[in-house]
C-alpha cells in the first residue's frame, strides 16, 4: 500500500462470495486507493479470497458465517444469529472509522448494511453486478444512499424513489485483464477460445466434443484455445492431440487476458465477470449458461447479451435437444462473422473500460458532500 496516499475516508466491502464479486471488488479498490479511500474486506470465516485480498494489501475482518435462507432449518440458524452478527458488524464500523458500506450482493452482507443502516454517519450503498436484482439488493434498496447498476436496462423495472439513487457504471473490469500482452500463437485460422468455470466444466467439455464429432470441419476453420479444470485437462489435451485438432489446453487461465485479446469469438459461461471482460475487450460470444436452479444469474445475463446484439445464447442440455443445440452453437460460430462488427459497435458504447474509475468518482463525490 502506498504509504503517501493520504487517508481521506474508510470504506467496507462485503457481499463478497463469488470469484465475480471478488474481482469487481478487488479492480474498484485498487481504483478507490488512489484516491485516499481505503477499503476493508468484511469476509466470512474461511473464505477462499482472504489470502488474496491481504497478498494485495488489503485489511481483512473475519466474521460469522451468515446463512442462507434456504430451508427451514437454515432460516431457524439465521433468525438466531441475526442479532449478533448484527452487533458484531456494528461494533467493527465504530472500531474502524468506517464511513460507509458498500455490498456487493452476496448474502453475507445483510448484517453489515443493517448495522449500517442504523448508524447515522455509515453511508449505505449497493453494487449489482448481474442483470437480475440480488436478494440482498431487493432488501436494502429503501435503505440504501447510492445503488449501483451495471445497464441501464435494470433501471426500467425499479420504483422511481429507487430510481432516483441508482446510477449505471458497469462493472469494474481487473486491469491486468485490459493491459494483458496478447499471447502469440502462429495459425492463419480464426482463433476459439473456450472459457469454462468450476461449476459444470465436464459439460462445456463434452459439449465441445459433440461438437466437433458433428461438425469436424470447425476444426479446419478455428484454431482452439482451451481452459479447463485440473480434473479434466489431461483429458482433455489427449483429446486434441489424438484427433490431431490444433489447439493450446490449459487449467484455469491466470492470464485470461492474453489469451482473450487474441479471440475472434467466445464460448463461455455468462458470469458477471465475463460479460464485463468481453464487453471491456469488444469480444463476440457464445454463451453456455447453467440452468436457473445451479445459477440464478447467468440466463438473464445471456439473454440481454443476445438482445442486445452482443452476443448470443445456446440453452442449457437440460433445457434444450441436444441436436438442436449443438446445431445452434455450429451455425453461431459460423453466422458471427456476419455480425461481428456490428456486435463490437454495440459493444463500444458500454464504457466498461472505465466503470471502475467512474464508480470510484461517484463514490469519492458522495462521500465528500453527502449529494
Amino acid at each position: 500500500m502506498n504509504s503517501a496516499i493520504e487517508t481521506k475516508f474508510m470504506l467496507l466491502m462485503t457481499g463478497i462470495n463469488t470469484r465475480e464479486q471478488q474481482k469487481a471488488a478487488l479492480s474498484l479498490a485498487n481504483t478507490l486507493r488512489l484516491r485516499g479511500i481505503m477499503s476493508i474486506l468484511a469476509l466470512s470465516q474461511g473464505s477462499i479470497f482472504t489470502k488474496m485480498f491481504t497478498e494485495k494489501g488489503y485489511e481483512v475482518v473475519s466474521v460469522q458465517n451468515f446463512p442462507q435462507s434456504k430451508g427451514l432449518l437454515s432460516k431457524i440458524v439465521r433468525a438466531f444469529k441475526m442479532q449478533s452478527c448484527i452487533q458484531e458488524a456494528t461494533e467493527i464500523l465504530k472500531v474502524k472509522g468506517i464511513n460507509a458500506v458498500l455490498s456487493f450482493g452476496g448474502f453475507s452482507a445483510h448484517p453489515f448494511l443493517e448495522a449500517a443502516s442504523r448508524i447515522n454517519a455509515v453511508k449505505v450503498m449497493l453494487f449489482e453486478g448481474n442483470l437480475a436484482i440480488s436478494k440482498c439488493g431487493e432488501d436494502f434498496m429503501k435503505k440504501a444512499d447510492r445503488i449501483y447498476f451495471p445497464f441501464e436496462a435494470m433501471q426500467e423495472n425499479i420504483d422511481y424513489e429507487f430510481y432516483k439513487k441508482s446510477f449505471v457504471f458497469g462493472i469494474p473490469v481487473d486491469k491486468e485483464v485490459l493491459k494483458a500482452e496478447p499471447v502469440e500463437i502462429q495459425t492463419k485460422k480464426r482463433k476459439l477460445v473456450i472459457l469454462t468455470c468450476k461449476k459444470e466444466t465436464k459439460d462445456i467439455n463434452s459439449t465441445i466434443r459433440e461438437l466437433i464429432a458433428k461438425y469436424p470441419e470447425i476444426t479446419r476453420d478455428f484454431y482452439i484455445i482451451q481452459e479447463t479444470g485440473d480434473r479434466e485437462i489431461a483429458a482433455v489435451q489427449r483429446y486434441y492431440e489424438t484427433n490431431r485438432i490444433e489447439s493450446t489446453c490449459e487449467m484455469f487461465f491466470d492470464n485470461r487476458g492474453s489469451y482473450c485479446k487474441v479471440a475472434d469469438i467466445v464460448i463461455a459461461r455468462p458470469n458477471s465477470d465475463i460479460i464485463s471482460e468481453m464487453i471491456a475487450l469488444k469480444k463476440p460470444a457464445i454463451y453456455l449458461p447453467l440452468p436457473k436452479n445451479k445459477d440464478y444469474f447467468q440466463k438473464q445475463n445471456a439473454v440481454f447479451m443476445a438482445k442486445k446484439g452482443m452476443g448470443y445464447i445456446v440453452e442449457d442440455a437440460k433445457s434444450a435437444n441436444p441436436g438442436v443445440r449443438i446445431r445452434k452453437l455450429y451455425q453461431f460460430l459460423n453466422s458471427y462473422l456476419k455480425n461481428e462488427e456490428n456486435m463490437k459497435r454495440n459493444m463500444a458504447e458500454l464504457d466498461f473500460e472505465n466503470s471502475a474509475a467512474k464508480l470510484a468518482d461517484n463514490i469519492e463525490k458522495f462521500l465528500i458532500d453527502g449529494k
